[in-house]
């Protein structure tokens, strides 16, 4: 535990420091601070976990300092210090996070509760953060969207790579490690060049028994899985020919055809995902699975299945022909929403409705309706109306028809119920709106 004693009065710092020394054995380092802007520097030299902290100290105050320590590091926890027993500053001190708020002179008792109260914080928050990256490290080993957390865990991300040993992992909190699998996230960018020299380095320190296949580096999240899978590639090729301890994958030889079958599944190839799987079948495993999953994701197309599922062979040929089958769907979807925004398009002047629409693509009004609102972002009525707006504001625009010829030509029988409509998605009466234009 690293602890910072930020506290102008001298003999008050040594006081503090001697008690701090006999009370609490697991406490590794002590700084002093004599001033707020001391206590920033020597934070952002150690990034302490406790911080006592005065609130009255020359040039920049105790409540100034926590506020710019606590955005550099969140994770820091502060106890206030004060001979002035003032709820504004408890007020202000407590929106910045503190929970402990110790008068001069304090007792003992009340700072060695403090201290616990702090740790058992900090305990509790390092935990939690732990669940959290690793929570982070599943989701991108199985492709799943942890934009969200690597927003929250690593803001300032700029790149990212995994490595992989033959053996357990023990690396040092800049590493996510989960057994023999590391994920490094860097808040600089990071090349291949830059990825050699640290996986060197980590190699050469933990033996000669250690291999560890490296990923090339990322900068998104979603491609981090590209990474996890390269770095397996790597380790099981070291593994085999032996000659070196260290390094990326090759990919000269393609032992399988996996990116063929990937591409066919992706454009929905069906008769060649046929014949490649039978190439693929005895290499089959979850790396598969997840390329599989990311693929249909893409398309928001929902698998309703775990690889834990699939064991024998058969079991993949039916996963994959369900797939295609869902792939072939979707394509066939798309082609119905463009028709159906054809017909709109060709009939938004006519009185038309979702029934009419649904008889031309020859598909239920309700799976039509939630079919066009997947793919669009938008309902059908919705839809028609933008459309109808928009031809409308070309009309006002020319200037040469009347309102109730604009509200006829466009598909409104009421112009009236025209005006009202053009106002709710314009902000303008019809007649407003073309006053403006034709100044």
């Amino acid at each position: 535990m690293k602890v910072v004693i930020a506290e102008d009065e001298f003999l008050e710092r040594k006081a503090m420091r001697k008690f701090l020394e006999e009370h609490f054995s697991d406490i590794e380092q002590i700084e002093e601070a004599v001033n707020g802007r001391k206590a920033i520097e020597i934070a952002e030299t150690i990034q302490p976990d406790i911080m006592l902290m005065d609130i009255k100290m020359p040039g920049i105050n105790g409540l100034d300092a926590m506020e710019s320590i606590c955005q550099a590091f969140p994770l820091t926890k502060f106890i206030m210090v004060t001979a002035y027993d003032s709820f504004d500053y408890a007020k202000q001190a407590m929106k910045l996070g503190v929970r402990e708020y110790i008068l001069k002179p304090s007792k003992k008792e009340e700072i060695i509760r403090a201290i616990l109260n702090v740790k058992n914080e900090l305990e509790q928050d390092k935990q939690m953060l732990e669940n959290r990256r690793a929570l982070f490290l599943t989701k991108v080993i199985q492709g799943e969207d942890a934009d969200t957390l690597q927003q929250s865990l690593y803001p300032h991300m700029e790149s990212g790579y995994f490595m992989m040993a033959n053996k357990p992992l023990t690396l040092s909190d800049s590493y996510i490690t989960q057994d023999n699998i590391a994920l490094y996230i860097s808040n600089e960018s990071l090349d291949n060049a830059d990825v050699l020299k640290q996986i060197r380095s980590l190699q050469l320190s933990l033996g000669d028994d250690y291999y560890i296949g490296a990923g090339h580096p990322y900068q998104s999240s979603e491609d981090l899985t590209t990474s996890y899978y390269q770095a397996k590639k790597a380790l099981r090729q070291l593994l085999q020919a032996k000659q070196k301890n260290y390094g990326f994958a090759s990919y000269e030889i393609e032992e399988v055809p996996t990116e063929q079958l990937l591409e066919a599944i992706r454009d929905g190839e069906e008769e060649k995902v046929r014949v490649l799987f039978d190439a693929i079948a005895p290499h089959a495993n979850i790396e598969l699975f997840v390329q599989i999953k990311q693929i249909t994701d893409d398309k928001g197309i929902k698998l309703g299945m775990t690889p834990e599922e699939l064991i024998t062979t058969e079991d993949w040929k039916e996963f994959i022909q369900h797939v295609c089958k869902e792939m072939k769907h979707f394509f066939q979807s798309q082609d119905k929403i463009v028709k159906a925004k054809h017909f709109i398009e060709s009939n938004y002047h006519n009185p038309i409705n979702l029934d009419d629409v649904s008889a031309f693509t020859e598909l239920s009004t309700n799976y039509l309706s939630n079919l066009f609102h997947e793919a669009t972002g938008t309902t059908f009525i919705d839809y028609l109306t933008e459309i109808r707006i928009k031809k409308a504001k070309e009309l006002l625009q020319a200037n040469n028809a009347t309102l109730k010829e604009i509200s006829y030509e466009i598909g409104y029988k009421d112009p009236n119920y025209f005006s009202r409509v053009f106002k709710k998605h314009v902000g303008l009466s019809p007649k407003q709106y073309q006053s403006q234009i034709v100044k």
